[in-house]
């Protein structure tokens, strides 16, 4: 099995969710209040001193609006103070240009506050204190009087800014969110391809096992056959099986053929599965002249995917045996019941210990075994003993 790449944790967690700000239009915002301010206090009683002192803050309160990240959770209240602060230390550096600065940025902080504490006590208390000191800073600038004037205002800015600010950040973090999902969605379609790949591999795998590796073993243990019976002078059944070896290399090829047409079409279709159990049966006992011992049931209604890997199954079994298990009988159990399929290969050989299946190097039999079962959601049991043979007991769902 190939390893994949790890995905990257970053990628893997939800988006947090981020507080978003449209910087350069609350740039340009606070310049417009800032030159507001300034011909506001200016035309009516000019302070350079203040003005200058006034336009260090406003640019320490704007710097503030850029770097807010740098304070985390717990210190948020630190930055909200802090920025109160400044608006109201420039809203009495400059008197008559206090409303515009306060009725035009101090929402702006409001809004702020309502997008990164999270939470209505906070977001009230922190309203609650802006709000008195604006009715102060108004009422002592100006006159108690104009309260009536201010507060309306004050109060109609503040819905625009957070309308705004709420709709700006919603939009921007759906944005970012989609994002976030397409990028997964890339990530999941790459592992698909990656497993897709994999399980073709082994499907491969498994194909040419069952065809080619299987059909040249059956060839070289008829060649030997030959050879032994050449050297005994057994020249009529060395013809015989020359004749079986030609159409044991014709019947190699036609599956390999056919396995090529797999990977195309993806369809094999048996006609009979009784009637291919037979032909493997046979194949078999011209290869090897082993009786078989057959109890085969009908089998009716076998979808093709079973259809298909119950003959390579018995296929493989009788392989393995030929290969490796030296017996001089086997016995083969085919029957339907109850929605399953129950098969059963034993055999009188030498046996082996099912603790090293899968650690020999070279023998994928049992392993494409098991695969090809655990494919069609079956079960596999291996009973074997060294010197008292083996049995093989399969259940396929139907």
């Amino acid at each position: 099995m190939e390893k994949f790449k790890p995905y990257n944790k970053a990628l893997m967690q939800e988006p947090n969710e981020v507080v978003i700000f449209s910087q350069i239009p609350i740039i340009f915002w606070i310049f417009l209040m800032y030159i507001g301010a300034l011909i506001l206090q200016n035309i009516q009683h000019p302070m350079l001193i203040h003005s200058l002192i006034f336009s260090l803050i406003i640019v320490i309160h704007a710097f503030l609006y850029f770097f807010f990240r740098l304070f985390n959770n717990n210190k948020y209240w630190f930055y909200f103070l802090a920025q109160e602060c400044i608006l109201f230390i420039s809203a009495f550096l400059l008197p008559k240009g206090s409303p515009v600065v306060l009725i035009g940025l101090l929402p702006v902080l409001i809004a702020q506050s309502i997008i990164i504490l999270k939470s209505k006590i906070k977001v009230i208390l922190f309203f609650m204190l802006s709000y008195g000191l604006y009715c102060i800073a108004i009422t002592i600038n100006y006159v108690a009087s104009e309260l009536p004037i201010f507060i309306p205002i004050f109060f109609l800015i503040l819905l625009i800014v957070i309308f705004y600010t709420l709709s700006y950040n919603r939009q921007v973090s759906a944005k970012e969110r989609m994002e976030f999902y397409l990028q997964q969605l890339g990530l999941a379609y790459q592992k698909v391809e990656e497993l897709t790949l994999v399980n073709e591999r082994q499907r491969m795998a498994r194909d040419l096992h069952d065809t080619l590796a299987q059909g040249l073993a059956g060839l070289i243990m008829q060649l030997e056959a030959v050879n032994v019976h050449i050297k005994n002078g057994n020249i009529s059944r060395s013809n015989e099986i020359v004749v079986s070896s030609m159409q044991q290399a014709r019947e190699t090829l036609k599956d390999a053929r056919t396995v090529i047409d797999n990977l195309r079409t993806e369809t094999l279709e048996y006609i009979d599965f009784h009637s291919a159990v037979l032909d493997e049966i046979k194949k078999f006992e011209e290869i090897t002249g082993i009786h078989v011992e057959q109890e085969i049931k009908p089998v009716h209604s076998l979808p093709n995917l079973s259809m298909e890997y119950g003959i390579y199954i018995i296929r493989e079994s009788l392989t393995n045996i030929m290969k490796h298990s030296q017996a001089k009988k086997v016995q083969i159990k085919i029957e339907q019941q109850g929605g399953k399929l129950y098969m059963e290969v034993s055999d009188n050989g030498i046996g082996f210990s099912t603790k090293n299946i899968g650690k020999q190097t070279g023998k994928f039999g049992l392993l494409g075994l098991q695969e090809r079962i655990r494919l069609v959601g079956g079960t596999l049991t291996i009973e074997s003993t060294p010197g008292k043979g083996t049995k093989l007991f399969i259940t396929v769902p139907i």
